[in-house]
């Protein structure tokens, strides 16, 4: 077992990870950053980073940025389109391999993270003092714990969280395209709704490919086994037109996109599940970089306040989710129910409506978030509060 002692280790070097480790380590903790693969290492992932995670992170996005875009085509069935009126900029696309390593980068900076990539850990110990990591090889000890490693990390497995969850299904492509198609959508993505109950489709640009995909948020198995074939038919919609040569796939890769209960636990004395470990992910859009973010950074906030009290009492992580983020993720599932339930007016209300695609766009860009969308709506954003908060 290593001689030294770390004040916490974390597990993963996605955002949740590599942004609680840089937190800390700016707080002058020491930390040590644990990946199971070699970095930069791929991540399944369509890679569009909102305008609000830089808004969260405090810092210009564009170093990683391949695209920027404001501009977006929105598809009724696969029929219909629409491109919604412009403003700023509401998605930044890049690739997980580079916008973790930016992150792992950062965190390394502060002179206080250690890290060691292409080690997967075995096994977890916790008890009230601390925990115990161990690989094939090694073992670690640390005051705190942070499970940062993904949907299907062995953290939360390790400390017996999480095993109850919502599995949200998603398939993607990385498409290599001529650079007349690949120019063409440059400052543009796509999204369609209404051709599978509870689905959605996109077309993201990437600096030398596009990533096309497919997910759905809702549980029916139904709708699972049918997403494939709804994945070919988007990816014939777009690029059937072009030329075998020139529309060449990559990579395609499904996954699942996982959803926590609410009240579910996050946290086992002092180890804790961030980002999509903890399942803090947003049904509506599938998005989950920016809710992994704040949970780093929230749970480097806890350690630290609990050391500061001398390690007394409870760590104040998992009531901070619930009181911080859970609100909007939950009311993010409600307003999801209106695509599941009347998934025309998601196409109608945006299309027909400049002010109501100013709210959509408020929102992505963190300007707004659900939960004040439903206090503006008066009695309207009432009634949204009998709406599940659990998928269906």
């Amino acid at each position: 077992m290593s001689a030294v002692r770390y004040d916490a280790i974390v597990v993963g070097t996605g955002p949740a990870g590599a942004v609680a480790a840089e937190a800390l380590g700016r707080a002058g903790r020491r930390v040590l950053l644990l990946e199971r693969e070699r970095l930069p290492r791929p991540k399944t992932c369509g890679g569009g980073v909102t305008a609000k995670v830089g808004l969260a992170l405090g810092v210009d996005l564009a170093p990683v940025a391949e695209r920027t875009i404001a501009s977006v085509e929105l598809h009724w069935k696969l029929e219909r389109m629409r491109t919604m009126p412009d403003g700023p900029p509401l998605v930044y696309m890049t690739q997980r391999s580079r916008f973790d390593a930016w992150l792992t980068e950062r965190a390394l900076a502060t002179g206080s993270v250690e890290l060691k990539d292409g080690v997967q850990v075995k096994s977890v110990q916790t008890d009230a003092g601390g925990v115990i990591v161990r690989s094939a090889s090694d073992a670690w000890q640390a005051d705190y714990l942070i499970g940062a490693d993904g949907a299907a990390g062995f953290v939360a497995r390790a400390l017996g969280l999480m095993q109850e969850r919502h599995l949200l299904p998603a398939i993607e492509q990385d498409i290599a395209v001529d650079t007349a198609t690949l120019e063409s959508w440059q400052t543009r993505m796509a999204l369609d709704i209404g051709s599978l109950h509870g689905s959605y489709g996109w077309v993201f640009p990437k600096g030398d490919h596009l990533n096309v995909g497919v997910g759905c948020f809702s549980t029916r198995a139904h709708s699972a086994r049918q997403l494939k074939d709804y994945g070919r038919r988007h990816f014939d919609h777009h690029f059937a037109h072009l030329r075998p040569e020139a529309r060449r796939i990559v990579r395609s890769v499904g996954f699942v996109l996982p959803l926590r209960p609410p009240g579910a636990p996050i946290q086992r004395e002092r180890a804790l599940l961030a980002g999509d470990a903890a399942g803090l992910v947003e049904a509506f859009t599938g998005e989950g970089i920016y809710w992994a973010v704040r949970s780093g950074q929230i749970a480097a906030q806890a350690i630290v306040a609990h050391q500061q009290r001398g390690a007394v009492g409870t760590l104040d992580y998992e009531r901070t989710i619930d009181a911080e983020l859970m609100p909007a993720l939950i009311d993010a599932r409600r307003w999801a129910h209106i695509y599941l339930w009347w998934p025309r007016a998601c196409w109608e209300l945006p299309t027909r409506s400049p002010r109501f695609w100013s709210v959509v766009a408020k929102i992505v860009r963190g300007e707004r978030d659900y939960t004040d969308v439903r206090r503006r709506l008066g009695w309207f954003g009432r009634a949204a509060d009998w709406l599940p908060a659990e998928m269906d």
